[in-house]
């Protein structure tokens, strides 16, 4: 078997050409650099926090920080294992929080035809942590704690 290599062509390359390549490089690196640099936000603060209701961690769910004052704005964070971390621009907040609770389960059919069972879950905060939040919170400039221990109302 005879290998022979693919032929090799070689133009000549005028300096202008590849004076303007590099110029275009250099610009577009400049550009990239430009819009990281004004896409980072130093003025946000760090909150760690952790959320329970009636004194258990809560699992898995959901934390949305909404602000009250000035320009809208909705940020949130997963809450895993009781604790949730996110960044913040300084400001007062109203917090929602959601989250499911298994309240049974039921037997249905599932794509391939056989039976199976499936959790049914309902919101596991009442809706003055939520839809109606009655939650607030000042987040100041620099790392915050926020803790949230929800009681089950009666």
């Amino acid at each position: 078997m005879n290998f022979r290599p693919f032929p090799c062509f070689v133009t000549p390359v005028s300096s202008r050409l590849v004076f303007m390549i590099q110029r275009r490089d250099l610009v577009l690196v400049g550009l990239i650099g430009l819009a990281s640099v004004v896409g980072c936000d130093d003025s946000k603060s760090s909150v760690n926090g952790t959320v329970t209701f009636d004194g258990q961690p809560v699992a898995s769910g959901t934390i949305t920080f909404v602000k009250t004052e000035g320009a809208l704005a909705r940020e949130g964070a997963i809450i895993k294992d009781g604790t949730f971390q996110t960044n913040l621009p300084p400001g007062n907040y109203k917090i929602e929080l959601n989250a499911q609770k298994v309240v049974g389960t039921r037997k249905q059919k599932g794509f391939d035809g056989k039976d199976e069972e499936v959790e049914l879950t309902e919101e596991l905060f009442p809706e003055q942590c939520n839809a109606k939040t009655m939650l607030t919170t000042k987040i100041d400039r620099g790392p915050n704690s926020v803790k949230l221990d929800i009681k089950k109302t009666k």
